[in-house]
């Protein structure tokens, strides 16, 4: 019994080297987190437009469209916890800056009154942990008390491809952040996919969730009025199996609680493109995300309304 206790615990010894050796390793290999964290860090003064959010803004807004000195610090499925975490890190340092963007997603707006439609059973996978620890280790946004969320406990990231593919960073975005969807690699059913849970208006508002959201835009409406930024929020086009899902209910609070915003913070401009006129199918890579020629279509959609009269 104890010979088995001593090989098990040189196992496990040699267990959580391996993995301590590949957790270290990982970090100097080339990911799309580390990359925008870099840039940042490089360009503090030399960016003038700056795109928050998830995957909305990130494969929606092309920056050399905006104009110069635009960077899509968006990343896919990242919490709006992380966004204020990151405008509270870098926009005091940003001398240059001029328009925060960030986006109001229909989504956010469910407050736990979503009814679960999943097959089997099975519902989407949780991206929460990814987020956690990819910010974590790699941007330097800590949000919650746990010092380190390993990258392999927690990512679903392919992250052991890095070890031999340097390129897969520029492959995941344009050396502005841009992550491009092109419609030949589109999925069949895609009208289906990425639309709004179905949801019932009579259940109560999950009251908690709701102050978290408020927290969010508040502390980036803070930090963005403190440096005299225009502070932006957009909500950005969807295809008609979208809007076929979007109710009175939710859709009226989204606008209240905008409206709510701009009336303690009046330098918040909001601006909806949910209904914007002029996309076609092949403008959708599903239901909720623009294929590249939409985002061409969105991007020039939101540079008129940040320079005007350019």
């Amino acid at each position: 019994m104890k010979k088995f206790i001593i090989s098990l615990s040189c196992f496990a010894t040699l267990l959580v080297l391996m993995i301590a050796i590949i957790e270290v390793a990982l970090l100097y290999r080339p990911n799309i987190y580390a990359y925008k964290h870099q840039y940042m860090e490089a360009h503090l003064n030399d960016i003038k437009v700056l795109l928050l959010g998830s995957s909305h803004i990130e494969e929606a807004v092309k920056p050399e469209m905006i104009g110069e000195g635009t960077f899509n610090l968006a990343i896919s499925a990242r919490l709006k916890e992380y966004d204020a975490a990151l405008a509270e890190m870098y926009v005091p340092r940003m001398d240059s800056l001029k328009v925060l963007v960030m986006p109001v997603d229909y989504t956010n707006f469910f407050f736990n009154r979503e009814i679960q439609e999943h097959q089997n059973g099975q519902g989407p996978v949780s991206l929460v942990g990814t987020c956690r620890c990819m910010h974590t280790k790699y941007m330097g946004t800590r949000i919650d008390p746990i010092w380190y969320w390993s990258e392999i406990l927690n990512s679903k990231l392919n992250f052991m491809s890095r070890f031999w593919n340097n390129t897969q960073v520029l492959q995941e975005c344009d050396s502005l952040g841009y992550v491009r969807l092109d419609i030949k690699d589109r999925n069949s059913g895609w009208e289906t996919k990425a639309r709004p849970a179905l949801l019932s208006p009579d259940l109560e508002i999950d009251k908690e969730a709701y102050q978290e959201m408020w927290q969010v835009y508040d502390d980036i409406a803070q930090v963005t009025q403190k440096k005299g930024v225009r502070f932006l929020l957009v909500t950005t086009p969807v295809y008609e199996t979208y809007k076929d899902r979007i109710t009175e209910t939710m859709y009226r609070d989204m606008m209240e609680f905008i409206e709510k915003l701009q009336k303690k913070y009046p330098h918040i401009e909001f601006y909806n493109f949910i209904y914007a006129e002029g996309f076609v199918a092949d403008d959708f890579n599903d239901s909720s995300h623009l294929t590249d020629t939409g985002a061409e279509k969105f991007s020039q959609m939101l540079s008129e309304v940040i320079y005007p009269h350019k």
